[in-house]
């Protein structure tokens, strides 16, 4: 499974958030440019993948920016993955699949999936931040 550059850039966004939680401060989308390296146009869609997840807020206005929608240590970093990432293995899993009831692996995908996303949910963006997993 690779992950895509949407992931691991959102990722690199909630942890600039999570970072700056504590001190209230929203960050616009040219300071997480800059402290990502991500460019403005494509931070702003994942934001906005983010945003509608119920993980980041926006404010408008002279002060505005992005932040947190809760404490950094109750959002896991498979919140942020999901909402930006389809991470399910096998395109059939959820779906609906001519080979279903022949399939061999599909319980084995779905225990991967399972698992993949349970480690991911026990890992709080705190933890990522403080590079503490």
């Amino acid at each position: 499974m690779k992950m895509s550059s949407k992931a691991r850039y959102g990722l690199y966004v909630a942890v600039e958030l999570a970072k700056n939680y504590q001190s209230g401060e929203h960050l616009n989308v040219s300071s997480l440019s800059q402290a990502t390296g991500v460019s403005d146009k494509y931070l702003e869609q994942i934001i906005a993948l983010m945003k509608k997840a119920d993980i980041v807020l926006a404010t408008r206005g002279a002060n505005g920016g992005y932040i947190l929608s809760d404490s950094p240590d109750r959002i896991t970093v498979g919140q942020v993955l999901r909402a930006v990432e389809n991470l399910e293995i096998v395109d059939c899993l959820h779906s609906e699949c001519a080979q279903r009831g022949n399939c061999v692996a599909h319980n084995l995908w779905g225990r991967l999936y399972d698992n993949i996303n349970s480690y991911l949910d026990t890992i709080t963006l705190t933890q990522l931040a403080e590079d503490n997993i």
